[in-house]
């Protein structure tokens, strides 16, 4: 008998006992609708944390406090900060590998008050290194100096949603003018240098900008320390190196953690400083990930077993109750080879059509997800194929048994079978 012949029986089975046999595929469409869903939706978190992370200068090193052994972090106070005048220590020692320093303030919301509309604006009081721990790019006049720091020149840096806002998208007239802020009570009038290209930041279900989002207005860290918080301690601060290598960077982040642990911080009972890349926080992010999608996977897995095992059970039935039909077919010429494709080929029918469905269920699982995450994602083209692949590889390895069993029947045996 032909392949063709035998696929036109398998289906006839199926369609014969439709209850069973869909019975039979449930198993397979769980399993495969399971890891399809777990793929699709781990992509699309993937997706989210790298689109985070790329609006960020992912070889920057993120300096900060933290609770010593038997401390918590409320037992921190305001004497253990970080003070500006340490970090600059730190910054002439490792000049040669330390690009910029970005101390970021905390941020102060206010609005941009002119004659046509108020503007909501969020105040980040910033060191130049702000931009290239941002990645900012710089589309009219310039960003922050060291000068405007020292000086504590009344300046700032305003986006291009801003420019649209207040100054109907017009940059020429946007450089140079003066903008009067108002925030946390006060009001101060500062004169624009630079306008940035506005960026939104977005972590999907874990937040982000929208589109009315209030955009950055950065000012001189000397400045926001006046107007808003009094003090040159912080309890962080980034610096991005010369050199991107992870050779780099993990020497660079062990030499801050000397230098503060060994040294500043050593007698001090409560905090001490940590210093991570941002490229070692997304390893971890995506090796916790993986983790998470392997465990998954596993009982995704033994869910394919059990249904690989249900369509086993299920064709040994078939085998039983189509005894008199191999003895038949035996007894007109069909060889051994010939009823193992039979049933070799109907179990892969089975996890086939039982792929297809649980591809189709998973992919509208993963979607939904990925929409709940705000990162909406199709699974990928290869775990469709793997998993069509693996289906049938569970039809073959399951389906062998009740096949062989069937082959090796005695025809005679077979035909006396009531």
């Amino acid at each position: 008998m032909g392949i063709f012949e035998n696929i036109k029986v398998a289906f006839s089975g199926l369609l014969l006992n439709k209850v069973r046999s869909f019975l039979t595929m449930l198993g397979i469409i769980i399993g495969i609708s399971s890891v399809i869903g777990i793929v699709t939706i781990g992509k699309s978190l993937s997706e989210t944390v790298a689109g985070g992370f790329a609006q960020i200068n992912n070889a920057a090193i993120y300096v900060n406090l933290e609770p010593k052994e038997g401390y918590n972090y409320p037992d921190i106070v305001n004497d253990d900060w970080i003070s500006e005048e340490n970090i600059k220590k730190a910054e002439e020692l490792y000049s040669s590998q330390i690009k910029s320093i970005a101390i970021i303030g905390p941020f102060v919301s206010g609005t941009i008050n002119t004659q046509r509309n108020n503007v909501k604006i969020k105040i980040s009081s910033s060191l130049p290194g702000e931009m290239d721990l941002s990645k900012l790019k710089i589309i009219a006049g310039r960003f922050l100096s060291y000068e405007d720091v020292d000086r504590s020149r009344e300046v700032a840096v305003i986006s291009d949603k801003v420019v649209e806002k207040v100054y109907g998208n017009d940059l020429e007239k946007a450089l140079g003018s003066e903008i009067e802020i108002n925030a946390s009570n006060s009001f101060r009038v500062y004169r624009v240098v630079g306008v940035y290209k506005y960026e939104p930041f977005n972590m999907g279900v874990f937040g982000g900008d929208g589109e009315e989002h209030p955009t950055n207005v950065y000012i001189p860290l000397s400045v926001g320390n006046a107007q808003f918080y009094g003090n040159n301690k912080y309890w962080d601060f980034y610096v991005s190196p010369k050199e991107n290598t992870q050779e780099a960077i993990d020497k660079l982040s062990e030499q801050l953690k000397s230098f503060f642990n060994d040294g500043i911080y050593k007698e001090n009972e409560r905090a001490q400083i940590n210093a991570r890349s941002f490229q070692s926080q997304m390893s971890q992010i995506e090796s916790v990930m993986s983790n998470v999608k392997l465990a998954i996977g596993a009982i995704a897995a033994i869910s394919l077993l059990v249904g690989g095992i249900g369509v086993m059970n299920i064709l040994l039935v078939s085998v039983t109750e189509r005894t008199r039909e191999i003895g038949i077919r035996k007894a007109i010429g069909a060889t051994n080879a010939d009823i193992r494709a039979q049933f070799i080929i109907e179990s892969i029918i089975i996890c086939a059509i039982g792929g297809i469905f649980g591809i189709i269920l998973g992919t509208a699982i993963g979607y939904a997800g990925s929409v709940f995450m705000k990162q909406p994602t199709f699974p990928s083209i290869s775990s469709i194929v793997i998993a069509v692949g693996f289906s049938m590889a569970v039809g073959v390895f399951f389906g062998y048994y009740p096949a062989n069993k069937a082959a090796k029947l005695d025809p005679i045996d077979a035909l006396r079978y009531e």
